[in-house]
């Protein structure tokens, strides 16, 4: 009997979609795929859904999320389904030795369970992420060993331009020479990242931005009932720029003092206020953690986003009339802000979240992006000034 995913939960993204169904429909799937799109555009949960239909023991259409394997996936405990992702170690995780320890590796499963129960949320890392070798030799050896109750063994790696070179070479073999029952889906936000060696052994599916409408609908069915205004939800798609994972954000944090510190910090850069910004980036070194200050470079391009729109001559569909309120005494951007250097401005975002990741030091990296921001806004006039920071 020919069996067809439902996507039960995955928002948009049809042509990824209609990719994998129909490899899956005539039995082609190859090998390793490598999802490469914005955090939080579903890469994960499509990984997820896929693994599911391959074991889902249900009906034709899979997976049934009820059948004994789809539940054994959800709680991550089927023999054929692994997970490997970026994790941010304590020191009680590893032993004397500088091994995993038991408590190591059982904060390892905790974190795939939260990331398969919340496959659009956000990844929350209180410092550096990495993925230890010794997860990444684990898997191989159950790749090595074959499935044991189904017709794939699924290996899935989240994040996988954040692996070491060891890491890397204890993984790479496997995947180039895999056993035949094997599936590998590796996820990444930064492809330029990804080592050639490992792309050029995958098949690559491009995860693009969603529709605002299917965000929308989306966050309304999931958090209408609760009581989250509809204000709320408009503000959290605006915010998106494209990614649910973001929206999602949004809707359970809404625009506060995160929100606040991102505005100030662009009003500094465009008033050039070089002392103003010395004092934030003081003040932010010594306060919160990895994830709110990744969540503080995306309420930066989100407010720059909404800045460079009111300036654009574009349908007030776009534009919530309510932001453009409250910034009506907020400097303007300057007019050098076309859409290249917009562009530039938002690669310098993703840029610095991945030198966060790489480094955790937001004094460094906080201070290179504002001094790129500013030397996009005011062009070669920040050549002079940058000598007085």
């Amino acid at each position: 009997m020919t069996k067809t995913i439902t996507w039960k939960n995955l928002v948009g993204q049809e042509r990824v979609k209609e990719a994998l169904s129909t490899a899956f429909a005539h039995e082609t799937l190859g090998h390793a795929y490598l999802f490469c799109g914005d955090d939080g555009t579903g890469k994960f949960l499509a990984a997820l859904e896929l693994s599911m239909a391959l074991l889902c023991t249900g009906a034709s259409k899979v997976p049934c999320y009820e059948c004994d394997a789809c539940a054994k996936v959800l709680r991550y405990a089927h023999p054929d389904f692994h997970v490997i992702m970026p994790v941010s170690l304590e020191k009680e995780h590893r032993g004397k030795d500088g091994k995993l320890s038991a408590e190591g590796w059982n904060y390892l499963t905790s974190c795939v369970q939260e990331r398969i129960a919340r496959p659009y949320g956000p990844e929350k890392f209180r410092g550096v992420p990495s993925i230890p070798v010794e997860w990444v030799k684990e898997v191989n050896h159950t790749i090595v060993r074959g499935a044991l109750s189904a017709r794939k063994n699924i290996t899935l790696i989240d994040g996988v331009d954040s692996m070491n070179k060891e890491s890397a070479n204890a993984m790479l073999k496997t995947l180039e020479e895999p056993p035949a029952d094997t599936l590998m889906l590796l996820m990444t936000a930064r492809p330029q990242s990804v080592l050639p060696t490992i792309i050029s052994r995958c098949q690559i599916l491009r995860f693009g931005a969603v529709p605002a409408p299917a965000i929308k609908a989306a966050m309304t069915e999931r958090f209408g009932a609760e009581g989250v205004s509809e204000q709320i939800i408009d503000e959290a798609v605006r915010f998106s720029m494209g990614s649910p994972g973001r929206a999602l954000y949004m809707c359970e944090n809404p625009s506060g003092e995160l929100a606040g510190k991102a505005q100030g910090l662009i009003d500094l850069c465009v008033g050039a206020d070089w002392q103003g910004i010395a004092a934030c980036v003081d003040d932010l070194a010594h306060q919160g953690d990895l994830d709110s200050h990744e969540r503080l470079f995306m309420h930066m391009a989100y407010c720059l986003r909404g800045r460079f729109l009111r300036n654009m001559p574009v349908s007030e569909t776009y534009i919530d009339t309510q932001d453009m309120s409250a910034a009506a005494e907020k400097p303007d951007l300057p007019p050098l802000l076309d859409t290249y250097s917009f562009q530039r401005i938002l690669n310098a975002c993703q840029d610095a979240v991945a030198a966060l990741r790489s480094y955790g030091n937001i004094s460094l990296v906080l201070v290179n992006y504002l001094i790129t921001l500013m030397e996009i806004m005011h062009g070669k006039q920040q050549q002079i000034s940058r000598s007085r920071f």
